[in-house]
């Protein structure tokens, strides 16, 4: 893992000296496929580094990190002008990225899982050492498909996604709602510079409306009433009305602006459970590449939403009604996922259909599957 941003950082600091405008698109290309990585391999390995309670925290922490960058690269342009400087500087912080990347230890959760009991539990001691607890005589029983060897480990690649008949409808499902989430958060996001106003100024107010969103995000999503699947679909909804309700507002009005601005908040909410919720929907033995695939429709939103706004062409209100309408599919295309509030972490495939597997602690005492990593002091 620790390749991938040494490569990002040399990309980027080529797109600053590039020479011309076929090295400058070519290296931004890659910066995006290097990021694109990075992105789904921390959210991973931060969700597989700890136990499932603490998931929607870590999970949601994370994605708020993304939403301060979008706010800081605001002033950041404003007092950095030239393009070539402003790229330098925006790309030194993976530097320290990099110098930090390469303590981290392997995932125990995806040791486990390919049976690699003895290495996922030295990182197991390493971290509840790190942690202050004593855990010298700290065992994880084998079990079940956690066997060295296990075939079902072996087999569980990208293909799985489309021959499980249980992943295959999560995988259908997921990839609808990602993409919708991406197309209506970055078509709102890449807005901000054609809204009336400083585009400086615009550029941080839609990192700072997202802020907000991560607390609400925290607080519904371990609700029993609402969970991550009816929280998902409702702050899906939800950005599709305030998408809605522009149409019927005066253009360039302050109205506009502030419920384009209340859809980027709901949609980030919405992708930010969409990343906690996959992740607990997919085992972790096909956890990274069930996200990758997630993330690869993903991009298709991105890719499509800076052509959105051109549509103002057919008509003004165009651009949001499509936002609109992604906005509420997705939402109710989203209930049928299954809720995965309170329900362990599934490990490995036949995990979907039991999820029932014991591990042994210091004090051999069985601790279900879910609280794997919540060490404790024997």
């Amino acid at each position: 893992m620790q390749h991938v941003p040494t490569h990002s950082v040399i990309f980027g600091y080529l797109t600053a000296f590039a020479p011309s405008y076929e090295v400058f698109a070519a290296s931004r290309l890659l910066v995006g496929l290097m990021n694109g990585g990075i992105g789904l391999v921390c959210f991973v390995l931060t969700q597989e580094y700890v136990g499932k309670s603490y998931w929607a925290m870590t999970g949601t922490l994370t994605s708020m990190i993304f939403a301060v960058g979008i706010t800081l690269f605001g002033p950041l342009g404003y007092f950095i002008q030239p393009w070539r400087t402003l790229a330098a500087a925006a790309n030194s912080s993976g530097v320290l990225i990099f110098l930090l990347s390469v303590t981290l230890p392997e995932s125990p959760r995806w040791l486990y899982s390919q049976g690699q009991t003895e290495r996922a539990e030295e990182v197991l001691q390493h971290m509840a050492l790190r942690n202050g607890n004593n855990a010298n005589k700290l065992i994880l029983q084998r079990v079940g498909s956690a066997k060295p060897g296990n075939r079902g480990n072996r087999r569980a690649g990208v293909l799985q996604l489309v021959v499980h008949p249980v992943l295959r409808l999560r995988t259908m499902v997921l990839m609808y709602v990602w993409y919708a989430c991406s197309l209506v958060y970055y078509g709102l996001t890449l807005g901000a510079s054609e809204t009336s106003g400083n585009r400086f100024i615009n550029v941080s107010m839609y990192g700072l409306v997202e802020l907000p969103a991560y607390p609400l995000c925290i607080y519904f999503i371990n609700k029993n009433w609402a969970g991550r699947r009816k929280s998902m679909s409702s702050f899906l909804c939800l950005a599709g009305f305030a998408c809605l309700c522009t149409t019927f507002v005066p253009e360039n009005a302050g109205t506009l602006l502030s419920l384009a601005l209340l859809g980027k908040l709901m949609v980030s909410a919405a992708f930010n459970i969409a990343y906690v919720y996959s992740s607990e929907l997919y085992p972790t033995v096909i956890r990274n590449a069930g996200l990758g695939v997630c993330s690869m429709s993903c991009r298709v939103g991105g890719i499509l939403a800076p052509f959105v706004p051109s549509m103002r062409a057919l008509h003004t209100s165009m651009p949001f009604t499509i936002f609109c309408l992604s906005g509420l599919s997705a939402g109710c295309v989203g209930l049928l996922l299954p809720e995965t509030l309170n329900r362990p972490a599934a490990e490995t495939l036949e995990d979907l259909s039991s999820p029932t597997h014991n591990l042994k602690s210091s004090g051999h005492k069985l601790l279900k599957r879910n609280f794997l990593f919540s060490l404790k002091a024997s």
